[in-house]
């Protein structure tokens, strides 16, 4: 009797260690789920405060590209709407992103460009480009660890994830286990080494529902500050209307 008591008291204690890091991350996900639920779309002014050409391109040679739109209006749609408008020199410059199709317009001299990126995912942008964490980080990525890091000073959840179709390249994410700011992404090559690091600050509680930061800081592979924006003119559920994003 006293062995079959010891028997049950071990299964049960190996079947909460392993059942505890999914009982976990099906709470923070519903957590985030539950907080974001409101959430529809959001219209802000995106301001390029520094870039540092050289320490960008240390990041990817193409990096540079998307400083190169100094203020740009930023309309997203949730789950897949993007739409990015500003001054490239003296000519305006519309780029949209619906679903698995992008277009780019520079309608003064009359030059339209669109492709499929299906095949491509890292060239959509979602709520998570713009600094806010939602329900679709489960949507548009893998999920694979989502815990609490007890490395950090302040309660926060770690979260790792990767594309579906690059499954080698993972992407980390540190959520304010609180107020579930967004408060950095990691992304890093498929050999483990770091790419880029995205720090979120300045947030502001838009409509009681999202958590948008005033300001983004990227750091290349050597740590070094490559890039800053920061956010203004922030608008919460506009009904932005499926229009806005036709390609």
């Amino acid at each position: 009797m006293f062995s079959f008591q010891r028997t049950r008291l071990l299964l049960c204690v190996v079947s909460a260690l392993i059942l505890a890091p999914a009982l976990e991350c099906a709470d923070i996900r519903s957590r985030i789920v539950q907080a974001t639920r409101g959430f529809k779309d959001v219209t802000l002014t995106c301001k390029v405060l520094y870039a540092n050409i050289a320490e960008l391109k240390k990041i990817s040679s193409d990096f540079p590209k998307s400083y190169e739109l100094k203020t740009t209006t930023v309309k997203y749609k949730s789950p897949d709407k993007m739409k990015m408008e500003g001054k490239l020199g003296m000519l305006g410059v519309s780029i949209v992103i619906n679903g698995d199709q992008k277009s780019i317009r520079i309608p003064s001299i009359r030059y339209s460009r669109k492709e499929d990126i299906s095949r491509e995912p890292h060239k959509r942008q979602s709520d998570l480009d713009i600094g806010i964490v939602t329900g679709s980080l489960w949507r548009d990525y893998v999920v694979l660890d989502t815990a609490n890091d007890k490395a950090s000073e302040t309660p926060v959840y770690r979260v790792t994830f990767v594309r579906d179709n690059s499954r080698d390249k993972k992407l980390v994410c540190w959520v304010d286990s609180k107020s579930l700011k967004l408060l950095k992404v990691e992304k890093h090559e498929s050999d483990g080494t770091l790419r880029a690091r995205y720090v979120y600050s300045d947030h502001t509680l838009v409509g009681d529902t999202i958590w948008v930061p005033g300001r983004v800081d990227v750091y290349n592979v050597e740590g070094k500050l490559a890039g800053t924006t920061a956010y203004t003119n922030i608008r919460l559920n506009t009904s932005l209307p499926d229009s806005e994003f036709k390609i």
